[in-house]
């Protein structure tokens, strides 16, 4: 399980991206990110769908930033839901865990 950082910017990135049927790299994909708390309602603080940018010269990779100002609970587990959309049926969605913490030195 991942980490979130409260009252922090958070990197949300996409590693990779390909098309599992003929091996070759995404890099023209619609990819959206919402933050689900363990109600499954969206979390406060910042609007949703966040659109993650494709990483020039990259293969694959796409990353967006989950805001500072999130509503969120030390030692809550949230859940990152994960779309891409390359066209052409060509789609995917997958959810990550996260549990919030403070930063500390």
């Amino acid at each position: 399980m991942s980490i979130i950082y409260i009252n922090n910017d958070n990197l949300l990135s996409v590693e990779n991206l390909k098309n599992a049927a003929t091996d070759v790299y995404i890099n023209d994909a619609t990819v959206t990110a919402t933050l689900k708390n363990s109600a499954g309602g969206n979390v406060t603080g910042q609007s949703w769908p966040l659109t993650l940018a494709f990483v020039s010269s990259s293969n694959g990779k796409y990353i967006g930033t989950l805001e500072d100002g999130l509503d969120l609970t030390e030692g809550t587990t949230y859940t990152a839901e994960i779309n891409a959309d390359a066209g052409n049926d060509q789609i995917a969605n997958w959810s990550i865990l996260f549990t919030a913490s403070k930063r500390t030195i």
